[in-house]
């Protein structure tokens, strides 16, 4: 009977160790379950604010985008209107010599007529207008001026093509001997040679007022 006693009470004696591991275990499975969904609700969260981060980039960068694009227009626009205002200034420092520098180009032939920026639409079809910024002219030259913020070839060739109509939508100059002229604050040297070659004469600042650049050199 003895024997049967010490053998129950080993039994329970094990039973409550193999109980107590269990209840243990189970602590720790609990513990590390409420830490995995503590992490996970960490994770969620980090996820959520780079998330919401990386919108708030993006949102940003959009705006500096459109910014820098309104940025772009506006610095053209500016651009443009200097170089319009750069192209009347040199028309104004002109138009006050103009009868001086045409009467050097033709000293015979005094000016009777002075206009500036001047539109005239072709006699026979309206749909056609050409523009003038300066005309002078005498009974047998009219010359013809173009302000210029810079030159090059190209517009001194459009120029010269735009010089050659002038007669079919100012009639009364027909027979007249055309006197192209471009105005800048200053022409370099390699321009010059172009302007000559085109027979095209050149008004540039000089000392104190608007002088030609390249008289008698072609």
């Amino acid at each position: 009977m003895d024997r049967l006693e010490t053998v129950f009470t080993r039994f329970m004696e094990r039973t409550e160790e193999a109980l107590a591991d269990i209840r243990a275990s189970t602590a720790e499975i609990r513990a590390s379950t409420a830490e995995i969904r503590a992490s996970n609700l960490r994770t969620d969260a980090l996820l959520l604010e780079m998330q919401r981060q990386a919108e708030a980039d993006r949102r940003r960068a959009e705006a500096d985008r459109q910014k820098a694009e309104q940025d772009r227009k506006d610095f053209n626009k500016r651009l443009a209107e200097l170089s319009d205002s750069m192209g009347t200034l040199v028309e104004d420092m002109v138009a006050p010599n103009a009868r001086r520098i045409a009467g050097e180009i033709f000293p015979a032939d005094p000016v009777v007529r002075l206009a500036q920026r001047l539109r005239q639409v072709h006699p026979t079809d309206p749909s056609r207008m050409i523009e003038i910024d300066l005309l002078a002219a005498g009974r047998q030259h009219l010359m013809v001026v173009e302000a210029k913020r810079r030159l090059n070839p190209e517009k001194i060739r459009e120029l010269v093509d735009r010089v050659a109509e002038i007669p079919d939508f100012l009639p009364e100059y027909a027979g007249y001997q055309l006197v192209p002229v471009v105005a800048s604050v200053s022409i370099e040297p390699s321009v010059i040679v172009f302007l000559n070659r085109q027979k095209v004469y050149g008004v540039a600042m000089g000392d104190e007022t608007m002088e030609l650049v390249n008289l008698g050199q072609f």
